[in-house]
């Protein structure tokens, strides 16, 4: 019999684990694909039902204001968001109105949300972890993290613009969020997580959105404050940024972070990444979710895994799989299927 929870803390303290764990995306009871899927209906992918760590994630708490006229949901979000949920399931949500933020006071006047709000989640969570999942490492996860909410309330251009035109209100904002996102932290620690990762975007596939330099100034601090939260309530802390995170690797490497999620690890590379943290930092490595899994073949999803295998693991441990069938896309079964099993070899 498995012991799910050590053999995950062995993966990220290099404690020489037993075989390389696999985190799992879709968790019964809990997935819920910011918030467009019944958490009930959701089945573990075959092969997949023995995982060692779950995914358990915070996006929003809706206030819900019925459908449009295409009879799509519509949501509005605590930050102020209204969203729909398009008919088009290769897009999870869509916000269709925000605020309007110009001046420092616009941003002081602005009704920001109380963390308290959401206690429902956490205590929701807190129960079903402890139904179903007692025996298993579970990983928090902060999505969307202060940028994802930043690109909702101004918008990708609006934020990219702002960033150099108003600086000084996007600094603001960004405090407003920072407060919120910090008072989570430790409910994430009541509910049952023994790790929080935190999910942003801040690349692309070609490189930055913005200058390394405003990253490395202003938003490395930032996040430096979360990790030291989550450290000070006895958690690992975890961060994924989508993209080619090629400029900002030593601002990365000079974080106090346990692990480092990839699931576009081939936008940075495999070789830049193992330069930089194999043997030195946990990595938590999906099959890459824009190339192989949406849509390679099953032996080149196999070539993959084992690759990232090769560039990551060593005898001590280090790695970590990250397994998903996801949901709006949804990516084709036998993909998840070649996944699981590729995985399952090193398990």
């Amino acid at each position: 019999m498995r012991n799910h929870i050590d053999e995950v803390r062995r993966a990220i303290e290099f404690g020489s684990p037993s075989y390389v764990p696999m985190e799992l995306v879709d968790v019964p009871h809990i997935y819920n694909a910011y918030g467009t899927l019944d958490a009930e209906t959701v089945k573990a992918p075959e092969g997949a039902e023995d995982f060692d760590s779950a995914w358990v994630t915070y996006h929003w708490t809706f206030q819900d204001l019925g459908r449009n006229e295409r009879g799509e949901p519509v949501r509005k979000d605590e930050w102020g968001c209204t969203q729909i949920v398009p008919n088009d399931t290769s897009v999870a949500y869509q916000v269709i109105e925000r605020p309007t933020f110009n001046t420092l006071a616009d941003v002081e006047a602005y009704p920001w949300p109380d963390p308290e709000g959401t206690n429902w989640f956490f205590e929701s969570r807190k129960q079903l972890i402890e139904k179903y999942y007692p025996d298993r490492f579970i990983c928090g996860l902060l999505d969307p993290a202060p940028f994802v909410v930043a690109f909702e309330l101004f918008g990708y251009d609006g934020l990219l613009l702002n960033l150099y035109d108003r600086l000084d209100v996007v600094l603001a904002v960004f405090d407003k969020i920072l407060q919120y996102q910090l008072a989570l932290i430790p409910k994430f620690r009541a509910m049952g997580a023994h790790m929080v990762n935190v999910i942003d975007e801040v690349a692309g596939t070609s490189g930055m959105m913005f200058s390394p330099r405003l990253f490395r100034t202003h938003f490395k601090p930032m996040y430096d404050r979360l990790f030291s939260e989550i450290h000070r309530q006895g958690m690992y802390a975890s961060l994924l940024l989508d993209g080619n995170l090629t400029e900002i690797m030593d601002d990365l490497a000079a974080m106090d972070l346990d692990q480092h999620l990839f699931v576009q690890a081939n936008s940075t590379g495999l070789d830049t990444i193992a330069d930089y943290f194999r043997g030195k930092r946990c990595l938590k490595v999906s099959v890459d979710m824009m190339r192989n899994l949406a849509t390679g073949t099953p032996a080149e999803i196999e070539a993959e895994v084992d690759s990232i295998v090769r560039h990551f693991r060593t005898d001590r441990g280090g790695l970590v799989f990250e397994a998903m069938r996801w949901h709006r896309p949804e990516f084709a079964a036998e993909r998840v299927r070649a996944q699981i099993q590729a995985m399952n070899r090193y398990r």
